[in-house]
């Protein structure tokens, strides 16, 4: 039923084009996708593109083009027009999965705290690598806000990446428990 998408409504459709014939659609590339993908070729030749993320996977039905040959244009069909409310949320699931993002939920991003936590642990361990603290900030941060903001009179990033990686020791000392309850 799964690979029949008469009878499984979940299915999207769209067409693939080549490089040089994109049509309307963007060319992008299997290996590019953020979200695990996998490629299924039925033996009457549907191909079926899986995008996975989590427990949540969409799967598109594609015609036309050999998905294998990459880099590859693909074109969405919403081919339940008038009633295309169902096919809007598939997209915007498939735009999530894409991203990486909540399947249904706002941005997706880390909440603020998550990216204290998440920022701890990589300072910590890079330190323990023998990183300087501005080598942290730039994998932490990017470049282009190291170079802009590290030598600033305030020194709010240099602080705030010790601070970050002050947590992480915490952490590591036990410190870890107080978020478990």
């Amino acid at each position: 039923m799964f690979w029949c998408p008469d009878a499984f409504a979940r299915v999207l459709r769209a067409y693939v084009r080549t490089r040089k014939d994109p049509g309307f659609g963007s060319i992008i590339s299997l290996g590019e996708l953020r979200c695990e993908r996998t490629v299924l070729k039925t033996a009457d030749g549907e191909q079926h593109l899986l995008l996975r993320a989590k427990r949540h996977v969409i799967q598109v039905l594609c015609r036309g083009a050999d998905l294998r040959v990459d880099p590859f244009s693909i074109e969405l069909a919403v081919d339940t027009f008038p009633e295309i409310e169902s096919r809007l949320k598939l997209l915007k699931a498939m735009a999530d999965v894409y991203r990486r993002r909540r399947i249904g939920g706002g941005t997706g991003g880390w909440t603020v705290e998550a990216m204290r936590h998440r920022d701890a642990l990589i300072a910590v361990d890079l330190r323990r690598r023998r990183w300087t603290f501005q080598e942290i900030a730039r994998f932490i941060h990017g470049d282009e806000r190291v170079d802009e903001d590290w030598t600033n009179p305030n020194a709010a990033l240099k602080n705030r990446t010790i601070r970050s990686y002050r947590r992480g020791v915490r952490y590591i000392k036990g410190d870890y428990k107080k978020l478990l309850l």
